[in-house]
């Protein structure tokens, strides 16, 4: 049994550096990741005390969401497309991400956070060097061009500047590094506001030089806002009082100083009102709203609705040839899955940060890269890009995983989400042991 138990360690290891890895560069690699981490968990499950009805009743909001979003579509006659059962599939990772980090002693959990902490690093400092034109041209790429990843993305001038590029790090895209980076910083500065020592002191630096990164280099308004609310929530929630509101005060402060001595930033910010600084929005939405009003209560189907299939002549142009999505997730899943959908993806969220254990740094990271994705969902489809849906539920997973304990690899499935410490003991209040640290 030690024999096995070191085997299915060093499998989960593995394939989390992919996933992680993955969600940081080329999605190939998350996505081979997640299909190994689900085979690992079925192994777990088989070997443990868990039964499928038991996980099936634990999990229940996200079976219902997932139930819901592709079969009712599909007895309707708009079955969803490939791209869409993916991406709902992508949520069975929360799960599957706990098992296995559920799994991992704590000296390779280190080693996973050394590498993934790592990759993001140089993706960050390959954003810098993009932002300043410290990079090779464009056709220094073409050898790479089988890759099949964005190499054009990186070469988007700043307006009103010379020299100044919209950065995309390792992802050589501005809003998915932007996105990617925002959901890595809230759960790095989650997890680094619970720790101590040195671990605490790594987490945040990863943290700040996230921060920092996302903030001036893909110039992304949407994803800087969120990210400064999800941070000052974070100080107000892993901080002691005495010193937790005025950390929240120079967070905001900071984020207001760099927005009035950063001018090109400023003035991206300040042409959000007009149609052109918001890339149409106004007219994206309303095709997700025509979307919607088609099939309130079924949907077009998971992967159906593109902007472009619901726009009217007289829209804009780019709202016309827009292959994307309305640019507000929660439209966007009505649009697809109808009313019924959308709130039972509302009710999923909501019941994951009920019961994220916020006592734990994993659970106070999570929280944060959930409110980070929500906020970042008003403006945005966050989960049309791959690498992002597949790092949402890595993180959410994280949040459940736990502490490494021996008897934890057998007990995630069917008792993660109670956001108790002792798998093996009664659920407690998530929030019990947050209350009781900060008393202390």
């Amino acid at each position: 049994m030690k024999v096995r138990t070191e085997v299915l360690e060093r499998w989960f290891l593995v394939f989390l550096a992919l996933w992680g890895v993955g969600v940081l560069f080329v999605e190939a690699l998350a996505a081979a990741g997640l299909v190994g981490c689900a085979l690992g968990s079925l192994v777990v499950a088989r070997h443990g005390d868990t039964t499928v009805r038991g996980a099936l009743r634990v999990w229940a909001p996200l079976v219902a969401f997932l139930g819901w979003a592709l079969l009712v579509p599909l007895l309707a006659g708009r079955p969803p497309s490939g791209t869409g059962v993916a991406r709902l599939l992508d949520f069975v990772g929360i799960p599957v991400a706990a098992v296995a980090l559920g799994s991992l002693s704590d000296a390779r959990r280190v080693r996973l956070a050394w590498v993934l902490g790592t990759v993001f690093l140089l993706s960050c400092a390959v954003a810098g060097l993009q932002h300043y034109g410290v990079w090779p041209s464009l056709e220094a790429w073409k050898p790479l061009a089988w890759t099949r990843l964005p190499f054009a993305r990186v070469y988007e001038a700043v307006p009103g500047t010379e020299g100044r590029f919209m950065a995309g790090g390792l992802l050589f895209h501005r809003l998915k590094f932007s996105h990617m980076g925002g959901l890595a910083v809230a759960f790095a500065l989650g997890v680094g506001l619970r720790l101590r020592g040195r671990r605490r002191a790594v987490a945040l630096v990863v943290a700040v030089v996230g921060l920092v990164s996302v903030g001036l280099f893909p110039y992304a308004r949407a994803a800087s806002v969120a990210l400064v609310a999800v941070l000052g929530l974070q100080v107000l929630l892993g901080l002691p009082r005495r010193v937790a509101v005025p950390t929240f005060v120079a967070v905001v402060g900071l984020a207001l100083l760099t927005l009035t001595l950063n001018r090109p930033l400023r003035e991206r910010f300040l042409t959000s009102a007009s149609d052109k600084g918001s890339g149409n929005r106004s007219a994206l939405l309303e095709t997700g709203l025509l979307a919607f009003r088609e099939h309130p209560l079924t949907g077009v189907g998971p992967g159906r609705f593109q902007a472009r299939l619901y726009a009217t002549p007289d829209m804009p142009q780019q709202a016309r040839e827009h292959p994307g999505k309305s640019h507000n997730q929660f439209l966007s899943m009505a649009a697809e899955t109808g009313l019924p959908g959308v709130l039972l993806f509302l009710g999923l969220l909501a019941w994951l940060a009920w019961r994220l254990p916020l006592s734990r740094p994993e659970g106070l990271g999570a929280l944060g890269g959930l409110i980070f994705f929500c906020l970042l969902s008003l403006l945005h489809d966050p989960l049309f890009h791959v690498q992002f849906s597949q790092a949402f539920a890595l993180v959410l997973g994280a949040g459940f995983a736990g502490p490494p304990t021996p008897r934890r690899a057998s007990a995630v499935l069917s008792v993660a989400p109670t956001g108790s410490v002792d798998p093996m003991a009664e659920p407690s209040h998530p929030r019990e042991g947050c209350q009781s640290e900060k008393a202390s």
